[in-house]
């Protein structure tokens, strides 16, 4: 048995005088003065469809046959394999065009793309892959058995016999779809994945690939965006969390006469200095490089009688959507009039929050930095950057942890500036261990994530 065409219940017909409309998401199709055959034909696609056979068997003709090829090019069809008792496994088009990828022809080994991923859907499993724009739907359980067999290369002929009675004959198929949705690929004789090879060649990682496929349109229709998941369900998170201090210390402001050093002049200056000088930061110096990159100007309340409502608020930084989810705890080693330990930033009252003494985990935060960088000494301050995720979740969808880092390189690059103005030693890393930062702050590892690490020092 052949593939089975079907139309995608995302497309809607639509009749206007002689013409028939198609409607899927974005685009539009119009045929004009539509024959009877062809809108039989569109009518069987979409109550059920058939294979190529079926479907023009009552109106065999050349036209019809081009046209119901062109419909499978646009994406606009679903192509399912039929075992003995329904539905085995579906490819569905995402984007505008498709092509088959028919698999070559004699012996050939096949495997699974390293960057699959595999959710649940219903009493089927959906198969994906990042930037393919198409699904596969695997709904006979009888054909779970793949997902084993094709983690390392498989000959098709070995993949065969492993079939259900009711699919052998239908092997090649099977082939065509795992391979035109880019679940799978061939492996060439240097053991590379067809199906892999762009993305190989570009060194891209399967975390990386994943978080720009969601989080971008274009690759799949998946929500995204501020569609306020948690409006109606619970209320957004408070601009400024409450947390239990041992002391409050107020931190000096600037004042206004003092001396411009140039915003031109701070941009070439800018620099990552690495290791700290002979003198400390001071008080007034980090208070003056909070103040200048993350008070609080001033807050949004929320309207009232809207659920899709929150507190906002204007910080130097930008922020998607003036959320500011991002908290700055501050892991302190030297600086002067200040008690080493354990702080997180107020910027409300542009205050420091004394949490806890300079314990274990600090200490030990303070060496990876000095690892990470490669500096010889600890920096004076180790900043850290946790994001309260559900503050952003509450309103944006897939792409919520990309806004997140975007806000991170924001607040970086300003703390950059403002202390190259200071005269101080600032110096972002590139990685941090987020694991290390919940126990040192006693912060829960989902709600509060570290996302960001930045040093700063006296020079």
């Amino acid at each position: 048995m052949a593939l089975k065409l079907l139309l995608k219940k995302s497309v809607e017909q639509h009749i206007d005088g002689d013409d028939l409309l198609l409607i899927d998401c974005s685009r539009s199709l119009r045929y004009k003065k539509i024959s009877k055959s062809l809108l039989e034909l569109f009518n069987r696609l979409a109550s059920g469809g058939g294979t190529l056979e079926q479907l023009l068997k009552p109106y065999p003709s050349l036209p019809l046959m081009i046209e119901l090829l062109n419909l499978e090019k646009r994406g606009l069809l679903n192509l399912t394999l039929i075992a003995d008792k329904g539905p085995a496994i579906s490819l569905m088009p995402i984007g505008h065009s498709f092509e088959r990828q028919l698999p070559p022809a004699g012996e050939k080994q096949i495997q699974l793309s390293r960057f699959l991923q595999i959710k649940p859907l219903g009493m089927a499993l959906q198969l994906e892959v990042p930037l393919q724009i198409k699904l596969l739907l695997l709904e006979d359980s009888r054909l779970a058995f793949l997902l084993w067999e094709l983690a390392l290369p498989v000959t098709s002929s070995a993949l065969e016999q492993k079939l259900p009675l009711d699919l052998k004959n239908q092997s090649e198929d099977l082939f065509i779809l795992l391979l035109s949705a880019g679940v799978a690929g061939v492996v060439d004789i240097d053991g590379k994945l067809s199906c892999d090879s762009q993305a190989e060649q570009q060194r891209w990682s399967r975390e990386d690939l994943a978080m720009h496929h969601r989080s971008r349109n274009g690759w799949h229709q998946e929500a995204i965006g501020a569609n306020f998941r948690g409006a109606g369900v619970e209320a957004s998170g408070p601009l400024v969390p409450q947390v239990t201090a041992l002391q409050l210390l107020d931190l000096p402001r600037p004042k206004q006469e003092e001396p411009d050093p140039g915003f031109f002049s701070v941009l070439e200056r800018r620099a990552s200095i690495r290791n700290p000088g002979n003198s400390p930061i001071t008080l007034e110096k980090l208070g003056r490089l909070l103040w200048a990159s993350l008070r609080i100007k001033s807050r949004y309340q929320p309207y009232e009688g809207t659920t899709q409502s929150y507190e906002g608020a204007i910080r130097p930084v930008a922020c998607g959507g003036a959320i500011h989810e991002i908290d700055i705890y501050l892991t302190v080693q030297r600086c002067e009039e200040l008690v080493a330990g354990l702080y997180r930033y107020d910027p409300d009252n542009h205050q420091l929050i004394h949490l806890d003494k300079l314990n274990t985990f600090c200490e030990q935060l303070l060496q990876d930095a000095c690892c990470s960088s490669g500096a010889a000494r600890q920096p004076d301050i180790l900043i850290n950057f946790a994001a309260r995720y559900g503050r952003v979740s509450w309103k944006y969808e897939g792409l919520t942890y990309s806004l997140i880092l975007k806000h991170v390189g924001v607040i970086m690059q300003q703390l950059y500036l403002v202390a190259t103005a200071l005269d101080l030693a600032p110096c972002s890393l590139g990685s941090g261990d987020s694991a290390l930062f919940s126990r040192a702050t006693k912060r829960n590892q989902f709600s509060d994530a570290a996302v960001g690490e930045f040093m700063i020092s006296g020079r």
